[in-house]
């Protein structure tokens, strides 16, 4: 039987993906100062550096996983058939219902105590999806598009999913590496509430299906929604709504419905997944000492 690459003495670990995610970051910004320093006016910059940043990380991490002897195979699982992808495709929309509760739940309370906060880290300085204007814009939100709809849920699920979920198993078990995966996907995104959310949901999914394409298309579903929310508020150069925390705070009601969409589907999902006790990571499904 082949070694387990998260068991053996060249066991992939965690800490190597905090290293190449400094490495990445290293690499970004060397990237910037050299061939983006003249180039304010244009989006195009921004746009590269997040489709380079997950190149960078990934191609740091590549080496330590090969030389761990991943199967990306075994990792991956088989492909679901379309008919399976269509039924759990369903969850996109409650899914979407809790993010949007979980923003208002963080940072409405926070706009009345912290007003500066949420608007500097919310409303003005969240990801953008689509520019109007600048130089070579289209071209910046075709690579902006291919970003965030396609390369970052194949990277996320990978390394959150894949990796770490998987890892951490070894170490603490199924459901505390559920959760301490979820804390770091949660930690890498705005709304800190919905990502962890959300990535509890993809850890089960995960687990229940034995195949990483189910998170992965339902990422994709995910960010491609939220792609298409911002291009229809004709809002085009903010990822949000609004511009002002009045704004922000008028629009308390767009929670509330959230909420109220969210809540019985939270309930039916627990109902129906968490009762699921014989869980097991899928890479270490076939290896005797699995958790």
């Amino acid at each position: 039987m082949q070694d387990n690459p998260f068991e053996t003495r060249r066991e992939f670990r965690a800490r190597r993906l905090v290293v190449g995610g400094i490495l990445a970051f290293i690499a970004i910004v060397i990237t910037v100062l050299i061939f983006f320093r003249h180039s304010r006016s244009s989006p195009l910059p921004t746009a590269l550096t997040g489709l380079f940043l997950y190149g960078f990380f990934f191609l740091f991490n590549f080496s330590g996983l090969s030389r761990a002897g991943l199967s990306y195979h075994r990792l991956f699982g088989t492909f679901p058939t379309w008919r399976t992808l269509g039924q759990y495709a369903l969850w996109v929309v409650p899914l979407v219902s809790v993010a949007v509760a979980a923003t208002y739940i963080l940072y409405l309370p926070l706009s009345y105590v912290f007003p500066g906060f949420v608007k500097s880290w919310y409303l003005e300085d969240s990801t953008v999806m689509i520019w109007r204007d600048g130089d070579n814009y289209v071209l910046a939100n075709a690579l902006n598009y291919l970003t965030i709809v396609l390369v970052a849920p194949v990277m996320e699920e990978f390394f959150v999913r894949g990796i770490l979920l998987t890892r951490w198993t070894v170490k603490w078990g199924v459901i505390r590496a559920i959760l301490a995966s979820s804390i770091v996907f949660g930690l890498l995104h705005t709304n800190v509430i919905g990502g962890f959310c959300f990535a509890c949901v993809m850890a089960i999914f995960y687990i229940r299906t034995k195949s990483l394409f189910v998170p992965i298309f339902l990422h994709v579903l995910n960010n491609l929604t939220a792609w298409i929310a911002v291009y229809f508020t004709m809002n085009l150069d903010t990822p949000a709504s609004y511009q002002t925390i009045a704004e922000f705070q008028e629009s308390w009601w767009i929670g509330l419905i959230a909420l109220v969409i969210g809540v019985p589907c939270v309930i039916l999902f627990c109902r129906y997944y968490l009762p699921k006790r014989d869980w097991r990571v899928p890479y270490l499904s076939d290896f005797d000492n699995s958790p």
